[in-house]
């Protein structure tokens, strides 16, 4: 996971207390007083982009398609961001604006009903449009869809399919196409990246802002950052934005969004990319609002089996794959804890009855979740527990039930299954309702294989506010003038996908610190 610092560590948590009760201020301990102005400057740029995932990038096309002369700064040693290890799908609906609006604002939605109406506005008007945009600028898409609801439990919207020629072999989001080519985030990502630098855009990698500088006026005009070689100084002549991510991958300071999110819960796309909230830190210690996290759990968490890294490919050295275990799948599997104990309903749907599966296993022993099953599963669906398929430590397998129980320490189990399958046998689940239709299974034949069920925490949503035009609003209800936000920086906007909640908001970003006056 993430270091940081113990001074780091104890700012972060007064931030923290501070944030969860209400106030969008930083607390004394956490203030630092206002950047001076360097008497020098490294490097000058007009618009100046943090973050190199699709919410940067776009914003960077944006301004340097507009004329702008535009430096990107990544702060990892990869580029492209969560985007190019997306699985190639992005939720692009072909509504009317009108319509579009009405989705995403739908009161009934607990994903959508909280999003900011003039955010919403403006995504609803540029959405559909965008697919061609992104074609202009070398994406392709497949011929093929995925209808609304048909993807899995937690992606509820219909996408689009990206194309790529090419693939990368070490990171995940590797779709193979009977047509040729493959269905990845790379689709994006990439022809993005030859855009922006044919255009003469240039992008240093290893670059984390950490300090905005403001002028007299109040103005943001450059950067403080941390490069491989020390610090620099960049002045931005007409803006900075920020698109660095959230902090998902920074054990203090994701407990604002959620307190469930200890250090036992990792972060999806690490260590390929691991967003420690540097972006969102360096605006609000400019002032700027924060716009806490709706707080549900169908885009913010996400869970993989049998691995403890999420999405990559078999033989990556970032992790293992694990298996998939959804949708009508779960009539054949348990989840028990680290007891060994049932603790919620194998249904697989993001609504329980008021509560979800998350619910239940962030308040199990450890956070520690089994997904138990028999050998005629295991060959059903061609599940692989062994190593590199699944990670060592993640998954086991035991001639009998009480030889696994004995390896995941579970000293319930044989007396959980031996219930279950009598609730099969009855087509009634007395300890957790299970429906009768999911009933069809017991786990019974040897080997028996359990593969620990490992949370994620996955797109947040809270983050700076904004307004339609992507500049950052401080605590006051004003504009910071030359500051912008976009992607999971940014809160108040959530749209089923993250891509395009990210371009978006990119696009107006660049859009408008393009046509500032330098």
């Amino acid at each position: 996971m993430i270091d940081i610092s113990r001074r780091g560590m104890l700012k972060a948590a007064a931030m923290s207390s501070a944030l969860a009760a209400g106030a969008f201020v930083l607390p004394a301990e956490a203030k630092e007083k206002a950047l001076a102005l360097p008497k020098k400057w490294d490097r000058t740029t007009e618009v100046l982009v943090v973050g190199s995932g699709i919410a940067g990038m776009s914003a960077a096309i944006t301004a340097i398609d507009n004329g702008a002369k535009v430096l990107v700064l990544e702060m990892g040693k990869n580029y492209g961001g969560c985007a190019r290890i997306n699985g190639g799908i992005i939720a692009l609906r072909n509504d009317t604006p009108d319509q579009l609006y009405a989705h995403l604002t739908d009161p009934k939605n607990v994903e959508y009903r909280k999003n900011d109406p003039v955010l919403t506005r403006r995504y609803a008007e540029m959405c559909w449009p965008t697919k061609a945009w992104l074609e202009e600028h070398g994406v392709k898409f497949l011929n093929t869809s995925t209808a609304a609801g048909k993807y899995d439990s937690q992606h509820h919207e219909s996408y689009l399919h990206i194309y790529s020629e090419g693939k990368d072999d070490d990171i995940g989001g590797i779709n193979p196409q009977p047509t040729g080519g493959f269905r990845t985030g790379r689709g994006i990502m990439m022809p993005f990246k030859a855009y922006f630098e044919k255009k003469g855009g240039v992008i240093l990698m290893g670059y984390k802002a950490t300090d905005l500088y403001r002028d007299a006026k109040g103005r943001v005009v450059g950067v403080k950052v941390q490069t491989p070689k020390g610090a620099e100084n960049i002045r931005a002549k007409k803006g900075v934005i920020l698109a660095g991510g959230s902090w998902k991958a920074n054990p203090a300071l994701r407990v604002i969004t959620d307190p469930r999110l200890t250090s036992e819960v990792v972060p999806t796309g690490y260590s390929f990319v691991a967003p420690d909230g540097s972006a969102i830190l360096a605006g609000l210690k400019a002032g700027a609002m924060y716009i806490g996290d709706r707080g549900e759990d169908t885009p913010r968490l996400r869970r993989m089996f049998g691995t403890n890294r999420y999405g990559f490919q078999k033989g990556s050295k970032y992790g293992c794959p694990g298996i998939a275990v959804k949708g009508p799948r779960w009539a054949d599997i348990i989840f028990v804890n680290k007891n060994g104990d049932r603790f919620v309903r194998e249904e697989d749907k993001g609504n329980l009855g008021g509560y979800s599966f998350y619910d239940m296993a962030f308040v199990q022993p450890e956070k520690k979740v089994w997904c138990v099953f028999d050998d005629a599963t295991a060959k059903k669906y061609r599940w692989d527990t062994s190593y590199p398929q699944c990670e060592k430590g993640f998954a086991f397998d035991a001639a009998t039930l009480a030889e696994l129980a004995q390896k995941l320490g579970a000293k319930d189990l044989e007396a959980t299954v031996t219930r279950y399958n009598g609730f099969v046998d009855k087509k009634q689940d007395d300890d957790f309702q299970k429906p009768a239709p999911l009933l069809r299974k017991k786990i019974e034949q040897g080997p028996f294989h359990a593969v620990q069920v490992v949370l994620f925490a996955h797109n947040f949503t809270g983050g700076l506010r904004i307004n339609e035009n992507a500049q950052v609003i401080d605590i006051l209800g004003n504009v910071i003038p030359g500051l912008y936000a976009a992607g999971e920086t940014a809160g108040g906007l959530y749209v089923g996908n993250g891509m395009p909640r990210a371009i978006m908001p990119g696009r107006w970003a660049g859009e408008h610190a393009s046509k500032v006056k330098a």
